[in-house]
Formats: C-alpha cells, structure tokens, sequence
C-alpha cells in the first residue's frame, strides 16, 4: 500500500532556504570551499572515494566547534542535497559514527533553518531500513516532536515527515522502538495536532495522519482511550476533508484501527466513516485515496456483518465493482492500482460470504436482465475475480458454471466493449491454474481466445464460432477449428501477423500436434514446414519453443515428415535455437534434432562440437546429448578411425569428463555410457588407456550419477569376448575394485545394479574375483536379486555366475538361507525374461550350479529341495523347456532332471500343464546329441508320463514325434554308454511285483541309484507301450524286442551280473511282459506271431 506524502508545498521551502544559503556563501561563510563547488557533490558521489572524503568533511564541518551557527545551516543543506539524490550517499552519511548524533544535536540547539535541514536529513536517512532504526534508537523523538510543536509551519513540517518516516517500519515486530514511541507519548502528541482547534497545515496534517497510521495497535493503551474520546470522529473528518494526503492516510488508518479494535465498528459505522470512504472511490479522486478507501473497506468487512449490511446499504457493491475496473477503464498501471483492485475485490467477496460466492454472484448478474451496473464493468469485475482466484475459501466451485454463462454471452454480445470484456475474463478462467484444470481443452481455449483477440473482424467470427463449438458441442480442438481448413488459417498466422498473433498461432498448432495425429499430415500438406523453421530463426523465444516442439512432433509421427523437415533446412535453424534460444527452446531443439538426424553428418558433429565450447552450460548440455544421438548412428569405422569427424566428437566427449562442472560431467558420463552400451561393435578397438583411464578417474567422484555412469560405461568396455582386451580391463580395474565394491552397496538400488553390471564383466579375474568376495559383494548381489530391476537382476547373476566359475558355492554362499532365497529370486527373475532368440541366460546358469550340489555339501538340506518349497516357482523352469531355444531347454532340462525324485507328481502337474512342454522335451530326446541331455530329458518326461500317461503320449502323438521317440529310445538301448554323470534319483520297480499291475504305478515304489541311457530308455518306452496300443506293435516292427534280446545276451555272455545288468534286467521285464501279452491276445496268430512270441518268451525266461 502506498502512503500519501505532502509534497506539494515543501518546494516553496526549500526555494527560501537556498536563497538563504546562497546569500550565506556569497559573503563567505562556507569555510574551506564555495557553495558553488557543492553543485559537483553529486557527480563525486559516483567515486567512492570522493564521495567518502566529500561526506567527511561535510561531517567534520559540522563537528569542530569553530564552525559558525550559519555555516552549520549551509554543511546541512549540502548534505541534505546529497542524500536526497543518492542512496550512496545516505548510507555514506549513516555509515558515519558521528553524524545521527550530530543531526539529533542541531536539533536539539541548532538555529532554525539548521533544525529544519537537520529533521530532512533524517527522513532522507530513514529511506533506507537499516538507518532508519539507526535514527530512531540515536534518539531522535525527543527533538523532533519538540520541533513539532514550535511556532514555525517549515520546522512542523519538517518535523512530521521525520516522525512519518522514522516511524515507517510500523510496530509489529518492533518492540523496542514500540517502547520508544509509547514512552515519549508520540501518539498523545500527533492525536493533539489533529483536533479541530488545532488548525493545522495541509502538509503537517498528512505527514501527522500517515504517522498514526504507522504507529497504530492495540500494544500502545492510549488509542482506545482516544478512540472512545472522539478519535473515530477526527478520522472521519479527515476522510471527509479536501486534503489529498489526509485523506488517503486517514482510510489507511481506519483500516488500521478496525484491524487492531474490532470493537469499534459500531461507532465508526454511526460516524458516517462507510459512506465517506465509499464517496473517495470516486473517479476524480487520486487513485492512492481510492487504494486506501477500497482497504478501509476491506477491512470493515472483514470484521463485521454490521459493516457488511452497511456497506450494502449505502450502494457499496456497484461502487466497488467499479473500482475493480477503474485501472482498466482509465488506463492506468502500477501497484497502486492492483492493490486498488485486490481490496475491492476482497471487500466484494466479504461481503458475498467468500470469493466463490461473489463469482456466482457476479454471474449472476451477467444474466440479470437490468443489472445495477453496465455488463462491461461487471464483466470486467469478473474477469479480475478469476484471475486472482485461489481456491482458498473451502466451498466447491465447478469453473462450467461461469464458463457456460459466459459462452452464452458471447454468442450474443451487442458491442465490442462487451466482446472485449467477455473474452478477458475467459482469458482469467482459462488462466488460473486452480481452475483450468477443472475444464477440457483450457490450454486450447486459453490460445484461441488469445487469437480472437487478435483477429480481423472476419476471421473473428469463425474463431468465435470455434471456441463455442469446442465450449458447448462437445468436440475436440481439431473438430471445432474445422480440421485442415483451420490449420490452414492458423498457419496463414505464422509469416504476415504480428508476433503475438504468431505466438498464439504456433501455441495453438503445438497443441494440436500433441493430441491429433492428423493434423501433423495436415501441417505438412498446407505447407506448414517452411514458415514454422522461419519461426525458429525470426520468431519470439515463445514462438521458436513451439516451433521446434511442433516439428519434433511432425518427425516422430513419419520419417517421411522427417524427411521434409530435414530439407526446410530445420537441422541449421534448430541447431542455432540450441546454441541462443532459451532453456525451453533448446530443450525442444535437442529433441527435435534427435528426431530429426538420421545420419552422422560430418558437418553436424562439427558444429555440435563447436557448442560445446559454448560458456552456457545448458546449451553444453543439449549439444552432448545431441552429439551422442549422432555418433551412436555413425560407422564403425568413423567411430575408430583417428582424425575422422564421428573419432573427433567422441573424444571430445571423453575431454568432457574431465570439465570442472558437475553437471556437464554428468551428461557427458551419460551420454558416453550410452554410447558404449548401444555399440559393442566398437569396444574392444576403442578400450585404450585414453578412454578407460578418465572413466576409471570419475568412479572416485563425489557425485553418485557421474560415478554410476563411469562404472556403465566401463561395464560396456568390458563386455568383450576378447581374451588379451579382457586382461587389459582387469588390470586397469584392479585399483578400482574396491571402489566399486563400494558403490555396489550405494542406497541408490540404480546406482548399485550399474555397478554391479560393470563389476561383473571383472569378475572373470581371479584376483579380482576374489577382491569382490572379500569384499562382502555377494551380499550387494542378493540386495539388487531382491529390490533392483529385471535387468539388475541378470547382471547379478551374471556377477554370481563368475564367481562361481572360480569358488566353490559354499565358498560364494555358505549359507543356507541365502542359498534358498537367491534361488527364489533367480526363478522370478527367469519368468520376467523374453526367451525369443536367448542362447545364454545367466540365472539359468545360477540356478543349474545350485540345482546339481550334492546333498549335505556344506548345507543342512540339499539345494534341490529350494526349488520344490514353492511349487509356483518351477513355471519359470518349465517355460524355458516351451519356448527356450535348445540352448536354454538343455539347461533347464539339466535343473528339472535332477528334482524328479523328491516330487515327481508335482513336477509332472507343471510339465503337463505348459503347453509345448511335452512335445519339447521329446524332440530333445530325439534331437540332443549329448548323452546326459537325452537321459535328462527323458527322465523328465517320465515324470510328465507319470502323472498323466495318456494326456503326455497324446501330446506326444499330436506332436509327431512319438514313433521317432520310440526309434531314439530304442538307439539309446543299443549304446554302449557308462553311467551318466547326472546323479539322477530312479525309480525301480521290484521284481516281486505283479506284471500285471504295472500300469497301477509299479514305479511308485523307490530306489535310489545312478541309471545308464538304455535303462532310462526301457523305462521310457514301458511307459509308452502300458498305454498306448499301437506304440507296442511300432517297438517291435522297429526292433525293440531284438534290441533288448540282444542286450541280455551281451550282458549274459560276459557274464556281468551286476547293479547295471540287474538294473537293466529288471527294466526289461515290465516292457517284456507287455509285449507278451499283447500278442497272446491276439485272435489271429501267423508264423512270424509265432516267432515274435517266442523270441519275447525266451527273452522273458533268460
């Protein structure tokens, strides 16, 4: 709030006293220099030094006794020039120890002019707050308000701007100088100058009225007493008198006292005070009047229902709707006015019951058929009511209501007075953040209006037209512009309008290219390209930003689009955006540019290089991100080759690293990581000392995101499969190690799994290895198995699987809990895999090491037992063996082999419940040229088999695959194969029971031992023949009868009666005893039936 000050007389003063002064210096009595030397004081305030010896030997003047009583008024004057002038000098001059004192002590006993100068100097001091509580704790009250109360009208004036302006800072928080002013009796003294005897000067008046103002509160006693003893109706006579000044400061001081003595209203209502600050809203008055009535009334409002009704009564809301628009009516600025605004828009909403029921109130009216004020104003009002609307009263307030309302007057407004206000307070409701939020399409809304305002008188109806439809059709932008043929118009926009026009016209294309997919088509079609690259070169910062956002949209909706860009000459025009365009545009430049570059450019690398020699950090920034999109798409050979353009950038890159600043550092770390993991192709060329050695550098660093993305890059370096490159990193890391031990247990899990990523490509180092298990790694490793993302968890169990390919598993993980949730862990991380082309998967190489362990191999159970705990787990396993390549079945099958014994019920659900399964286990058996692959393979499936025989063999047929099975199951039992080094858990039925009841699970019954290819496939195929009838007939037209006979014979004429020959023997009797049954019960027995069941009889009886 601005204080009214009385000016307009004081020139008249300071006209005598320098007639005075000079009249002084013409008969000498300046001392050491001329009054007329004094006219340079000002120009060597501008030298420091100057100025100090200037304002020191002013001070000294007035300091030495020798100085005559009339030469002490000139020194004041000349320093009272100086201060008014210049804020240097005032805080030279009250920087000086000497000079309050000096000051208090003219005017304490100085001559009267001198008294007077004296009293300026110190309102010119109290301009500035610090000096200002200088002044009033040197003692300064005491004198000036006895120079207040002298005979001379100049000392009271100077006297009460001194007390107005020392008293300035108020005293809320004051309590010391509140103390100050209560004790000297300030407000006693002021209150007696305004009594109607007292007749005071103009000037002294406001000054005395503005210093109440200041020092008005409920901590100083004397004010009730006054207000009871008339000072309600002093201030409503001032507020009534012709003094600019008095009035403006007695409203403020009004306002003052309803704050701090509520209880007052009454009176101040029955004084008169409601219409005489309604009357000071008037137009002739000074809007810094109207700005303290309109916060008079604000505050009465506040208080009191009572003032509230009075207020109504007495017309108040058309005179403060009115004040709400005056600024705008009159054409005026400045704070001032907005504060005029706020508080007639607070009183407004006072008296409403809040700010959402005066905007339904001012609706209202808007359709109210005669309402008591213009619509213009009312709309005006309206408008400012939006703007400022904050949603802090509490109440619900759905922004269609006053949207729908205005809409309607739009589509039927009669003047453009009315136009203009409708559309600014659309422009307010789309404006606020509170309220546009609430409302579709408000941005779209929001520019259009813009435009609307804008237009020609033709094209303003279609936009008209356009926004109703958008307001009340329930369209999108795109329908309500009239699709292509309003992307024309707005497009026509962009080259012969103003630049707001084209502002709001590009805003409006960049919206639309955001939401509609065929308005990029459009854009391009109406030759929208070209002006909008034009746009990037000549526009406004606003209207470069949307361009370059509006062509990144283009580019990411067709490379064709693309294609056009590119010819416009957009990479140049964007490229400068980057170099000069604010942190926005060069923002949206650098994604345009990555959109748009679709090739490694010799001349675009230079010139990014080029930025990054930019002093601004934000354009160093865009051009390195720029630069990596660029380099990642050159060739292997620009990239490696020394001296080319794409080998420059890279390197300048890596120089990068080295940059003092954080933040440059980062996006080059980043940008270089990025790099590197995107193209392996160049790695093992590249890995030389002179990139690796800054990255290593970087890992040390105290900014984790530099250090992360050090260790990401060098994770990428290492990733080769070359020996002698492999050696070369380790050795280069080996210092690092420990460092990057450390940053794998960062709270950062990101930062943790990027470490871990490059630690693992070290681990293949022994030495390194086991740095990192010293280290504790292992426990790093299980936190980002259990918290960090898919692709954290494959390098962690990458980092296990080096390490378990150089320390035993009780040596990596010795304890059992562990063993068993990082088990767990690999099998969720195995689920979230996309198996389609993986030949190698390091959690399946995990869980293989752990799933063949032996039982009580440094662990109270065996590992094995983990993977059947949670049945759910074994799907990640089973899956592999679906959809996995034979890389990937053959490991899984490995784990799933192994876990046959303990559970094979369980195991067979799985088996049979994923599709695919079945039929790729039997392939492998058919297809894997490895020995314990097709026992393991089998022995699976004879697990599927058995917990449900006729579904697996079904499948089996379906697949094609069961008469090659029976054909490799039959190979198998030719070989002459030594026991598998798999440890597979069997099944072996007694010879006691029944051949009979085999298919009632003679397999049910346990052993335990290790089993040789041709005894699992005997078993494979007892299962097939017990339940399927024509396989039986396929066994022996394929010569599986033979085989086995053959198999005996051997066995027997080498006389080997052992566990492999018992094993073998005891297989072949359930098969054996299928197939003579099966031919017995045949009706029709030939001659080869008959040999057929002899050659198995005498197998039998062998």
């Amino acid at each position: 709030m601005e204080v009214a000050l009385a000016g307009e007389e004081e020139g008249e003063q300071v006209g005598e006293e320098n007639q005075r002064c000079d009249g002084l210096a013409q008969r000498g009595w300046v001392g050491h220099r001329s009054w007329q030397s004094d006219r340079s004081d000002l120009a060597e305030v501008d030298d420091p030094e100057s100025a100090m010896s200037t304002v020191a030997q002013l001070l000294e003047q007035l300091h030495t006794s020798m100085t005559s009583l009339p030469e002490k008024e000139v020194t004041t004057k000349r320093l009272l020039e100086l201060a008014k002038e210049k804020k240097e000098a005032r805080v030279l001059i009250g920087s000086h120890s000497q000079a309050i004192p000096l000051f208090i002590s003219i005017l304490r006993s100085g001559t009267s002019i001198a008294k007077v100068n004296a009293a300026a100097l110190l309102s010119a001091l109290c301009k500035e707050e610090d000096l200002r509580v200088k002044v009033l704790l040197g003692g300064c009250i005491p004198p000036l308000l006895s120079l207040l109360k002298s005979e001379s009208t100049e000392a009271k004036k100077a006297a009460a701007e001194a007390i107005f302006e020392v008293s300035s800072g108020g005293l809320s928080d004051d309590h010391i100088g509140m103390k100050i002013f209560v004790t000297e009796g300030v407000v006693p003294t002021l209150w007696d100058m305004l009594k109607p005897r007292s007749h005071q000067d103009r000037v002294v008046e406001g000054f005395v009225t503005g210093a109440l103002r200041n020092l008005c509160g409920d901590k100083d006693g004397y004010w009730r007493a006054n207000l009871e003893a008339g000072g309600v109706e002093i201030i409503t006579g001032l507020i009534s008198s012709k003094n600019t000044t008095s009035q403006s400061n007695a409203a403020s001081l009004l306002a003052r006292l309803v704050s701090a003595f509520g209880d007052s209203i009454p009176k101040i209502i029955d004084a008169g005070a409601v219409k005489a600050l309604l009357r000071l809203l008037n137009r002739d008055n000074d809007i810094s009047v109207r700005e303290s009535a309109a916060d008079a009334l604000e505050a009465l409002s506040s208080k009191s229902s009572i003032a509230k009704k009075a207020v109504v009564d007495a017309g108040g809301i058309p005179v403060l709707i009115g004040a709400v628009v005056a600024p705008s009516k009159e054409c005026m600025r400045g704070d001032t006015c907005h504060s005029l605004q706020s508080h007639a828009v607070h009183a407004l909403s006072n008296i409403c019951g809040g700010t959402v029921s005066l905007l339904l109130y001012l609706g209202e009216l808007c359709q109210a058929p005669r309402p008591p004020v213009p619509l213009a104003d009312i709309l005006g009002a309206l408008a400012y009511t939006l703007m400022v609307f904050s949603g802090t009263d509490g109440k619900s307030f759905d922004p269609i209501e006053i949207e729908n309302i205005l809409i309607v007057l739009l589509k039927s407004y009669d003047s453009n007075l009315v136009l203009d206000r409708i559309l600014e307070a659309l422009a307010s409701l789309y404006g606020n953040a509170c309220l546009s939020g609430r409302l579709n399409h408000s941005n779209a809304k929001k520019v259009l209006v813009g435009l609307i305002t804008m237009a020609s008188a033709d094209v303003q109806k279609n936009l008209v037209h356009a926004l109703t439809s958008l307001c009340s059709d329930g369209i999108g932008i795109w329908d309500a512009l009239g699709k292509r043929e309003g992307t024309q118009l707005l497009i026509s926009f962009l080259g012969l309008s103003s630049e707001q026009h084209q502002e709001y016209a590009v805003s409006l294309l960049a919206i639309l290219s955001d939401e509609v997919d065929d308005s990029k088509w459009a854009i391009t079609a109406a030759g929208g390209i070209p002006p909008l690259v034009q746009l990037l070169e000549t526009g406004s910062q606003k209207a470069k930003e949307d361009a370059a956002h509006i062509l990144w949209n283009l580019c990411c909706h067709s490379d064709d689009i693309s294609a056009c860009v590119e010819s416009a000459g957009a990479v140049l025009a964007l490229l400068w955006l980057l170099k000069s365009g604010s942190p926005r545009g060069q923002e949206a430049s650098a994604k345009a540019l990555k959109k748009i570059i679709r090739s490694a450019d010799s001349s675009t690398i230079n010139q990014l290089r080029a930025l990054l020699l930019s002093d601004s950090l934000s354009t160093k920034a865009h051009a390195i991100t720029v630069l990596g999109h660029v380099l990642v798409m050159a060739s292997q050979r620009d990239l490696v080759q020394n001296g080319a353009p794409a080998n420059k950038g890279l390197k300048s890159l890596i120089d990068i690293l080295e940059s003092s600043n954080e933040e440059t550092q980062e996006q080059a770390a980043t940008v270089v990581a990025d790099i590197f993991s995107t193209r392996q192709d160049i790695c093992d060329i590249l890995a030389t000392d002179e990139i690796i050695q800054p990255c290593m550098k970087l890992l040390t660093s105290g900014n984790q995101v530099i250090a992360t993305q050090s260790a990401r890059a060098l994770g990428a370096l290492s990733h080769s499969a070359n020996a002698m490159l492999k050696n070369k990193m380790s050795c280069i890391a080996e210092g690092y190690v420990q460092t990057l031990i450390e940053m794998s247990k960062s709270p950062s899990i990101d930062a943790a799994e990027t470490t871990i990523a490059a630690l693992a490509n070290f681990l293949s180092d022994a030495h390194i290895a086991k740095e990192a298990l010293d280290g504790n790694i292992v426990l790093a490793l299980t936190r980002v198995l259990k918290e960090g993302s898919l692709e954290g968890k494959i390098s962690a169990s990458r980092s296990l699987c080096q390490l378990l390919n150089q320390f035993p598993l009780n040596e990596v993980i010795p304890d059992y809990s562990q063993c068993y949730f990082i088990i767990h862990a690999l099998l969720v991380c195995l689920s979230g895999i996309n198996l389609e082309n993986a030949t190698n998967l390091d959690p399946l190489n995990v869980l293989a090491w752990m799933a063949r362990t032996k039982e009580g191999a440094h662990f109270s159970s065996p590992l094995w037992s983990a993977f059947l705990d949670v049945p759910e787990s074994l799907e990640p396993l089973v899956r592999c063996i679906s959809v996995g390549l034979p890389p990937i079945q053959d490991k899984a099958i490995r784990i799933l082999a192994s876990l046959c014994q303990d559970q094979p019920s369980l195991l067979g659900e799985h088996l049979n419940r994923s599709q695919g399964c079945i039929a790729s286990l039997a392939s492998r058996v058919i297809e894997a040229t490895n020995m314990e692959i097709r026992i393991g393979s089998a022995i699976t499936l004879i697990s599927a088999m058995r917990h449900s025989r006729e579904h697996s063999i079904d499948v089996i047929e379906e697949s094609g695959h069961l008469k090659n099975l029976i054909s490799a199951s039959i190979d198998m039992m030719k070989q002459d194969s030594a026991p598998t080094s798999l440890d597979i858990e069997v099944w072996k039925p007694y010879p006691e029971n029944s051949l009979y009841n085999y298919d009632k699970d003679v397999l049910g019954v346990s052993g335990s031992g290790k089993v040789l290819e041709e005894t699992v496939a005997l078993w494979l195929l007892s299962l097939i023949c017990s339940s399927h009838l024509s396989s039986k007939l396929t066994v022996m037209d394929l010569g599986g009868v033979e085989t086995i006979s053959d198999k005996l014979a051997s066995y027997t004429a080498k006389q080997q009666v052992h566990m492999f020959f018992l094993s073998f023997l005891i297989f072949s009797v359930p098969i054996l005893a299928i197939l003579f049954l099966y031919i017995i019960q045949l009706q029709s027995v030939g001659l080869n039936s008959r040999c057929l069941l002899l050659t198995v009889w005498n197998c039998y009886i062998v």
